[in-house]
């Protein structure tokens, strides 16, 4: 009998590690960043109160591009008038409404950008701890928390049909962010020009660039 037993947990045992060495092998959404070179949407970004499920504030609008590797634009709608730019070297932030520049090295900052996990050729659990987070609203969940410290505390994917739908970031309990993509487009052609930062005139600039 207690031979039995102990026979009946090596096999549970080893088919755990097995189903759990598959998980990592077949990651969704490993396979979704190793596949992309360009991505394209419109997003609504919408800050939430208590849980990721209320909207209580209205969305801000916008038109995301990504280039593999190192460079995006996030750019909101007029009337927010910002524009973040990443161009391979810097992190650019323009802000009309305060007529103002703000430039940091990428080096400096790579961990605070949100999507970091997407931007560069990084194998994700490198940097992120991820745990399936299940299904709902019809996409499929993945929970990246930092091995190192950063402002947010973690972020969930959304995937559906393999491919990017939504990210909730959480800076905390009360302290949520979730963005929605549409009109999603990958690996199709974008202009590098795109990804290019030309410094205005007469606005104030705070920091310094890395020099190339």
């Amino acid at each position: 009998m207690l031979l039995t037993l102990k026979k009946s947990l090596l096999v549970a045992s080893g088919l755990f590690c097995l189903s759990w060495n598959a998980f990592a092998q077949a990651n969704p959404l490993q396979d979704f960043v190793n596949s992309l070179h360009t991505f394209e949407a419109n997003f609504a970004q919408q800050t939430l109160e208590d849980s990721p499920f209320s909207s209580a504030n209205p969305p801000k609008t916008g038109h995301f591009q990504l280039l593999r590797p190192g460079k995006l634009v996030w750019e909101y709608s007029a009337k927010d008038a910002q524009r973040i730019v990443v161009d391979g070297q810097n992190l650019w932030v323009l802000d009309k409404d305060l007529e103002q520049v703000t430039v940091r090295p990428i080096a400096e900052v790579q961990a605070d950008i949100p999507l970091s996990w997407l931007l560069y050729d990084e194998k994700i659990q490198d940097k992120f701890t991820i745990i399936f987070a299940g299904e709902r609203q019809g996409m499929v969940w993945y929970n990246l928390t930092p091995k190192a410290a950063t402002y947010f505390q973690s972020i969930e994917v959304g995937l559906k049909a393999g491919v990017m739908q939504q990210v909730l970031m959480y800076e905390g309990p009360e302290n949520i962010t979730k963005i929605n993509f549409s009109q999603v487009q990958i690996n199709q052609p974008i202009a590098p020009q795109n990804f290019e930062f030309t410094l205005p005139q007469d606005l104030d600039v705070i920091g310094q660039p890395s020099e190339r």
